[in-house]
């Protein structure tokens, strides 16, 4: 699968919500790079099993907010909701039951052939309604 546009990039998201896995890895690339807590994952296999595994802990939503694509470039505001039934801690990460965790992440993919290559991510630190006079929000 390619990623050429936000509706690309949102039945992506789509998958990832509904924990379709096989689905969401397929738009990586074979060598895709993803760091996440204090793992780098360098395979579409990597990135499902850790999803997998981190799903047993935490419900996920993922919502697309904003979308810009540039040659092989996409950026991307998304909004995620945290909800742990059980404490996850590993991997440089800490979800605790009971403490929902809301995350505005500033987002890089880096595509090869369409693919998502490399990600890269960065939390912002303000809020979602900083981003509503460039999108209608949404929420779960």
């Amino acid at each position: 699968m390619k990623v050429e546009s936000r509706a690309d990039l949102e039945k992506y998201i789509a998958h990832f919500n509904n924990h379709e896995y096989e689905k969401q890895i397929a738009y990586y690339a074979p060598d895709v790079t993803f760091k996440v807590g204090s793992l780098t994952l360098t395979s579409p296999r990597q990135i499902a099993d850790f999803y997998a595994d981190f799903h047993q802990y935490s419900k996920e939503w993922v919502e697309l907010v904003l979308f810009a694509k540039d040659g092989d470039t996409i950026g991307a505001v998304i909004h995620a909701i945290f909800e742990p039934f059980r404490d996850y801690v590993k991997n440089g990460l800490r979800f605790e039951v009971g403490k929902t965790v809301e995350i505005i992440t500033l987002a890089f993919y880096t595509l090869k052939e369409g693919q998502i290559h490399r990600i890269r991510m960065t939390r912002y630190s303000g809020a979602l309604s900083d981003w509503s006079d460039l999108v209608d929000l949404k929420s779960p």
